[in-house]
């Protein structure tokens, strides 16, 4: 394929269904995309596409950065997934097609499902479950974020209030400080992630946000911590301290 081209309106269509511009968080990247041109292919050949608003040189070498949206459909009855990647150190935005590529002239797209329009009380996008909440507030009582966990698809996003952002959290990372908070070193749960999903309700609220407070601080994308509460439920009073006023 010959680049630098225009993304053509299929897309289009696909991606900005991703990136809604009624949603704050996303609207930047809509605004983005809209204005800009693929400018190459990625590390990973067809369907891997760099685009940006001027040409630049591509760097292959750069990693991936963070997903900002991502959602499954069919296309004419054939899978495809597609992943929205924040912008590079070089200001690219980059974008993967897996599955059905080209996109076809005339496509049939059903079964469409992204994270980006989840908000609390929702099921899981991808398989209409419920998913497990855990309220994050900050010391004036405000909701600042929202974890939420998906047992049926076994993925976990950070939802923030302010913005509507769906942050996808890389599972073996979080996993990590979670079984720290707990004081767990059981060599064969670190090295099977997957494992979380069947103890999801053995971890207390707290010990998620205490797990996901130390998860940013090594974080890539890291997120505003101020004033987060870390107790969610006041320990109840033993017999000893209410007879003595501890």
């Amino acid at each position: 394929m010959i680049y630098p081209r225009s993304l053509s309106s299929q897309e289009l269509d696909l991606l900005f269904r991703l990136l809604p511009e009624n949603i704050p968080a996303y609207k930047p990247y809509h605004d983005f995309i809209k204005t800009s041109q693929v400018i190459g292919d990625g590390r990973w050949g067809e369907g891997n596409l760099l685009i940006d608003k001027i040409i630049s040189p591509i760097d292959l070498t750069l990693g991936m950065p963070p997903v900002v949206g991502y959602g499954e459909c069919l296309i004419n009855n054939l899978p495809l997934a597609i992943s929205i990647h924040d912008h590079n150190i070089d200001g690219q935005l980059e974008v993967q097609f897996s599955g059905v590529f080209p996109i076809p002239d005339s496509p049939q797209i059903t079964n469409l499902w992204c994270y980006s329009y989840w908000k609390s009380g929702d099921p899981c996008p991808a398989t209409s479950q419920k998913v497990r909440e855990i309220a994050i507030k900050d010391t004036n009582g405000s909701l600042k974020y929202i974890l939420a966990i998906s047992v049926a698809k076994k993925v976990l996003w950070l939802h923030h209030e302010s913005s509507g952002f769906n942050q996808l959290l890389p599972l073996t990372n979080f996993y990590d400080e979670l079984l720290r908070t707990k004081h767990i070193r059981d060599a064969k749960l670190i090295s099977h992630p997957a494992s979380f999903f069947e103890m999801v309700d053995d971890f207390t609220d707290t010990e998620y946000i205490k797990a996901l407070l130390e998860y940013d601080k090594k974080a890539h994308r890291k997120f505003d911590t101020t004033g987060i509460i870390i107790e969610t439920v006041k320990p109840k009073k033993s017999i000893f301290q209410k007879l003595f006023g501890k």
